[in-house]
């Protein structure tokens, strides 16, 4: 085979540190501004979305039932985050650059594909293992499984395209996912008259599946590109072997942090329904989503421009700029936490009254320090990168293990004796012990300017 594969590792080009000076600020910035307004734009219609699908669904289903989706959603995404996390966050690791060759390409689209079949199929035998010993119904078996899979192939899908800066195809499918989201389950509601969280899954789960099957150009023209590639090579099982390898090798860790970061709610919310009932339950799950939801809507986006350019400045050597794209992101989300703060200090009681058709008083007080602990989560997925392009993701998956303990004991010593309100302050401190100790890994070196040593962090 004439074209080998390289594989690429954190500082592949020592001789290129050279050129990590400043002399790219100008070049990325206006880059990462416009990738981050188009990512925003493709949160507007979710988070709109997002929005007015908690007060409707409440309305719907009702709060007990409410308060059941809330319980098995933070499940199933924990699941779909473990199988499809670890190969989403491997494809912005090492998506191929345009120097790349053709066949590189080619093998890295083959291992990709081959690791997300192995991952839905690995994924459905346990999913089905697991709620059948729960003794789930098989309604909601198949429903959770269903959502279960799209869910992991969307992931993925989406995650190419944001390797590839493609911005604009990521908010087509997000539109169309979330509106689809909303009205399937409103309309089989609405058809079958039954008032069941199932029927939420099963219409998400549609919505996904028509976002994944949204074709493109671009698409079209890299699966042209990619067999091309494939008929003009001989594309050996060892090349493909080698970089399946490398997306695991990098990839697990990560896959089993987005597991135990998904449980966090679901902790919260399996406390409270246990202690306090599914209406309390479905409140809190309501307010989270609300804040969580309005804050990644005007934060996330920022976010998903970052990433790739980080982890592609890092493999091309761009060693300063990796770091300065992350600073820039930070400041960029101290501005927005602020803004937002202010206006759901002054507003909290009228949210409550439209989300939960009444007033609450302490869901109002419980409303901000929600806030707080979505940007302070926010916060930490930045601050966690300098593990992530040195592939340092073990020193992660320690980090978020020791939280969840930590968040375990809290829930069941607190809720208990102070209601639903203790969930959110137990969130923060959360956050909070999460970022000290990746900080602490890390030797504040997110902050410094870059320097020979910063490779060694």
């Amino acid at each position: 085979m004439p074209d080998t594969l390289p594989i690429k590792e954190i500082g592949r080009d020592a001789a290129k540190a050279s050129s990590c000076g400043g002399s790219h600020a100008p070049t990325t910035q206006s880059p990462l501004l416009w990738d981050s307004l188009s990512y925003f734009g493709s949160k507007i219609v979710p988070g709109f979305i997002g929005l007015i699908s908690v007060p409707v669904f409440i309305r719907l289903i009702g709060l007990n039932q409410y308060g059941r989706f809330a319980v098995v959603v933070p499940f199933l995404m924990a699941v779909a985050g473990a199988s499809s996390g670890w190969l989403a966050q491997g494809v912005l690791r090492f998506y191929p650059s345009a120097a790349d060759s053709r066949a590189i390409k080619a093998i890295f689209d083959r291992a990709v594909t081959a690791c997300s079949t192995t991952s839905a199929v690995v994924t459905s035998l346990v999913l089905v293992t697991v709620l059948a010993g729960l003794h789930y119904s098989i309604l909601t078996t198949l429903c959770s499984l269903a959502y279960c899979v799209s869910l992991l192939v969307y992931t993925v899908v989406l995650s190419r395209f944001q390797a590839r800066l493609r911005p604009r195809s990521v908010l087509r499918r997000e539109a169309i996912r979330s509106i689809c989201g909303f009205v399937f389950p409103v309309v089989m509601i609405a058809i079958t008259g039954r008032k069941q969280f199932e029927l939420i899954l099963l219409g998400q789960a549609l919505a996904y599946t028509i976002a994944c099957l949204l074709r493109s150009r671009w698409t079209k023209a890299t699966e042209v590109t990619a067999t091309v590639a494939f008929e003009n090579i001989q594309a050996d099982s060892s090349s493909t072997a080698a970089m399946v390898r490398q997306l695991w090798r990098f990839g697990w860790a990560v896959g089993l942090w987005l597991l135990l970061s998904q449980l966090l709610p679901m902790i919260d919310r399996w406390t409270i329904q246990k202690f306090a009932g599914f209406t309390s339950a479905g409140v809190y799950s309501s307010l989270y989503e609300i804040s969580v939801r309005s804050f990644s809507f005007l934060v996330f986006p920022l976010a998903q421009a970052a990433h790739p350019r980080i982890m592609r400045s890092w493999n091309e050597g761009e060693f300063a700029t990796s770091y300065r794209i992350i600073r820039e992101s930070i400041v960029a989300q101290l501005i927005i936490f602020a803004v937002v703060m202010a206006g759901v200090s002054v507003l909290a009681p009228r949210i409550i009254r439209l989300i939960l058709g009444f007033n609450d008083p302490a869901a109002a007080r419980m409303l901000p320090v929600l806030v707080v602990g979505g940007f302070l989560w926010q916060l930490a997925l930045l601050l966690h990168k300098p593990l992530e392009i040195s592939q340092r993701t073990t020193a992660m998956l320690a980090a978020i293990a020791i939280v969840v303990v930590l968040n375990t004991l809290a829930c069941l010593l607190f809720i208990p004796r102070y209601g639903y309100e203790a969930a959110g302050y137990v969130m923060v401190s959360s956050a909070v012990a999460y970022i000290a100790l990746i900080l602490c890994m890390t030797g504040f070196c997110v902050f410094r300017a870059y320097s020979a040593l910063a490779e060694s962090c």
